[in-house]
């Protein structure tokens, strides 16, 4: 029996048959659009009635599979081998529970890509990284530079006070616009050929801001801040064999965290 089904994308018409349908499970492909459709649902309202009437069971025949389609061509390729292929989530057709739990997924996992890039966020924003400048200590340490990527080095000094002390002096500068933490110090004591003689590391509450107290009682370095700071080394505490007025040079290394935080 010749039947019309019509494209759902393109209009266009197509004389197919009852054997053919029920051959290919009623699936269809537009020879003009290549779009596949259900050539049963798509049947001309006067051919709807006549195919509700017809026997639905599969046969197993290969005749009567030419289709002429809107396009001339009469080839087999118009009806569809396989099933579309479909998604493998639909979101339009999910419960709302579903729904709500995947956009709570999707705004938690952006939040916590915005909280962990948080510090070169705010470099861009010069205003607000003003406002954390002048905050709270606590809300200041929640949005800390790293020291070992903020502070520069900017001058530096060695003085024998006497024969067993020396006085470290130190020029740091925040190059960021966010505060950051006073920084942990190792300092190397250098003879004239550059060898290592001793080495110090320092913790804050180890040295001092001029003229002022321990710096691990001092607040956090604010951003685009330069500050000078003093570190005394006692000879006698670090190596009773190094000899008098042997060390001439330094060499300073700045960390995040002290040598057990490393």
């Amino acid at each position: 029996m010749s039947l019309a089904t019509r494209c759902p994308n393109c209009n266009t018409l197509f004389k197919v048959t009852s054997g053919q349908l029920q051959l290919h499970e009623g699936k269809v492909r537009c020879g003009q659009c290549q779009t596949v459709f259900s050539g049963i649902e798509h049947l001309t309202s006067a051919d709807t009635e006549a195919w509700q009437k017809l026997d639905l069971s599969p046969k197993q025949s290969n005749s009567d599979h030419n289709l002429t389609g809107g396009d001339g061509t009469g080839s087999e390729d118009l009806f569809a081998n396989a099933t579309p292929a479909k998604p493998l989530f639909n979101f339009n057709h999910g419960s709302p529970a579903l729904k709500a739990a995947c956009v709570a997924l999707l705004l938690a996992l952006g939040l916590q890509a915005m909280w962990w890039q948080r510090t070169e966020l705010l470099q861009k924003m010069p205003v607000l990284a003003t406002k954390i400048n002048e905050a709270s200590p606590g809300i200041q340490r929640l949005f800390t530079a790293p020291a070992t990527q903020a502070l520069v080095l900017e001058g530096s000094g060695l003085q024998a006070l006497d024969e067993h002390n020396l006085r470290v002096d130190l020029t740091l500068r925040n190059q960021n616009s966010l505060p950051t933490a006073w920084p942990h110090l190792k300092v190397d004591l250098l003879d004239p050929q550059g060898l290592v003689l001793a080495s110090k590391s320092l913790a804050p509450s180890d040295y001092q801001l001029r003229d002022e107290g321990s710096a691990s009682e001092a607040p956090l370095i604010q951003g685009q801040k330069t500050v000078e700071v003093l570190a005394y080394l006692n000879l006698s505490t670090l190596n009773t064999q190094l000899p008098e007025s042997a060390a001439t040079g330094f060499r300073l290394e700045l960390f995040d965290q002290g040598p057990g935080g490393q």
